[in-house]
């Protein structure tokens, strides 16, 4: 079993199941969201979401997108490396963009795949 990390946004759940009345589900694994969508009918699903705690810890010099867009602005920039605002806002436009993106094309009840964001002056390898 995997443990959750202390920055785990979902509780107990790695996945949270969000219904169009703005219920809440959370479940351990695929199989659990896949059992819970098709009791509950992809109807009344909004958007299946992923837990960033099921991610390897960042030490590749990446940022997980999603949860990127939810910090405030001068954690943001610090958290990227970014000085200027006019380079947040850029950052900021096109991350969103991927997110809403990602969120377009992945079916409903389908967990969602990570938007990850590469750190400024760090290489990033894909090992």
């Amino acid at each position: 079993m995997i443990d959750h990390r202390d920055d785990c946004r979902f509780g107990a759940g790695f996945y949270r199941i969000v219904l169009s009345n703005g219920e809440r589900r959370y479940c351990q694994t695929e199989k659990e969201v896949r059992v819970a969508v098709g009791l509950l009918g992809l109807e009344n699903v909004l958007h299946v979401q992923r837990d960033a705690c099921l991610d390897e810890p960042d030490d590749r010099g990446v940022v997980d997108g999603e949860r990127w867009l939810e910090l405030p602005r001068p954690e943001a920039m610090a958290v990227l490396g970014i000085d200027s605002e006019a380079d947040y806002v850029r950052a900021y436009r096109s991350v969103e963009e991927a997110v809403l993106a990602r969120d377009r094309y992945t079916a409903p009840g389908e967990p969602k795949p990570s938007v990850v964001i590469k750190k400024k002056g760090v290489p990033v390898s894909d090992v």
